[in-house]
């Protein structure tokens, strides 16, 4: 959305581009920090009542920015939007299909990552044809409409119940994913893997095209291969939900740390030669996209149905505290070591990720 609005948003409000953009890190930080307070929420109301308690946050936080008249009321605003999206977001939408579909919820899972990977190409033309008709005023308001019309009346009356533990087939002993004996050993090396690997995708993504040029690719090169990484991570993801049950999440978070590890080489070894450009993007995307999914489905195959929301709100703390600072990070890995120390980094970051997931396989093979 900033990408967008920003410009404007900063120009109104005499605001310079790192206080604009500092809304997200207020956001996601704050995101971050209440995902022990969303497990319990989750364990206690349901995912519903959380989805709804979000739209009504997203759609104040939305007025807010919309009347912003200064940085305080416009950091308020990205404050109220880190509460809304911690109730409104990832995990509870996650936790509202496992609620539902159970210990078989990773397609569902799976599909509905494809939706909301396909949201940035229908929002983002959306948000600037809404920004040139209404300004960036009336396009948050018009968003803020949107939550309260559109998507409150769905959690309210579509939004399926929940299945009883007791009576859901897929939550029953035989058919349940096994529970590790050592639980603690569990979630610390899921929540250390994920949150390495979301460093670096998430820390990388944005950066990109600045990655490409430094490389030796022209800026007009660099942009267009960039902009196909997030189709190919749509590709990914439909192709793990093509797989259905036959895919082990195991398996498949082990190919996406892979396929990194190998767009890291081809771009330190063979650039400036466009092949290993290609390579890159094409391995990156992939491998990113995998991985988006693998960070989902896999507390599910860590833990019971019944434990998911709680243990993937835990694991969103340090998640997203790393997802918030990662961009940063490597801007200054680039600017002051250069491609080599960057990618160099996010290589290391990646080898300990596949220690950390051959370490959880072994724990969960054990408690089984």
């Amino acid at each position: 959305m900033l990408a967008i609005l920003g410009p404007r948003i900063g120009s109104e409000l005499h605001l310079s581009n790192e206080v604009v953009f500092l809304g997200l890190t207020v956001m996601m930080t704050i995101s971050a920090l209440c995902g022990p307070l969303l497990g319990r929420m989750l364990v206690r109301h349901g995912a519903a009542p959380v989805l709804v308690t979000g739209t009504i946050l997203f759609a104040a936080g939305f007025g807010l920015l919309a009347s912003a008249g200064g940085v305080v009321s416009y950091l308020l605003g990205w404050a109220v939007m880190g509460l809304a999206g911690t109730c409104g977001l990832t995990t509870a939408a996650h936790t509202a299909v496992v609620e539902r579909v159970g210990a078989e919820s990773r397609r569902s899972l799976t599909l509905l990552m494809v939706f909301t990977g396909l949201s940035g190409a229908v929002f983002l033309p959306f948000t600037a044809f809404a920004d040139q008709h209404l300004g960036w005023r009336g396009t948050l308001i018009f968003y803020g409409c949107f939550q309260l019309f559109v998507l409150l009346p769905l959690y309210l009356f579509v939004l399926p119940q929940r299945t009883a533990p007791n009576t859901d087939h897929s939550l029953k002993t035989a058919d349940a994913p096994k529970v590790p004996v050592d639980t603690r050993r569990a979630f610390l090396l899921l929540a250390a893997m994920t949150t390495l690997s979301a460093f670096t995708a998430f820390g990388l993504s944005p950066l990109l095209p600045l990655l490409l040029v430094h490389s030796g690719a022209s800026q007009a090169l660099a942009i267009q291969l960039a902009s196909v990484r997030s189709v190919l991570a749509i590709t990914a993801r439909g192709l793990d939900f093509l797989l259905g049950k036959r895919g082990n999440p195991f398996v498949t978070c082990m190919i996406g740390l892979c396929l990194l590890l190998v767009s890291f080489v081809l771009l330190i070894g063979f650039s400036p030669a466009m092949p290993a450009f290609i390579g890159f993007i094409a391995f990156f995307g992939f491998g990113a996209g995998v991985l988006t999914v693998s960070r989902a489905v896999l507390p599910l195959a860590v833990f019971s149905p019944t434990q998911y929301g709680l243990q993937a709100a835990r694991i969103s703390l340090p998640q997203n505290l790393a997802i918030a600072v990662a961009p940063v990070i490597f801007t200054m890995a680039l600017d002051r070591g250069g491609v080599g120390a960057m990618l160099g980094i996010a290589s290391i970051l990646i080898g300990l990720s596949v220690l950390l997931l051959i370490l959880l396989w072994r724990t969960v093979r054990q408690g089984a």
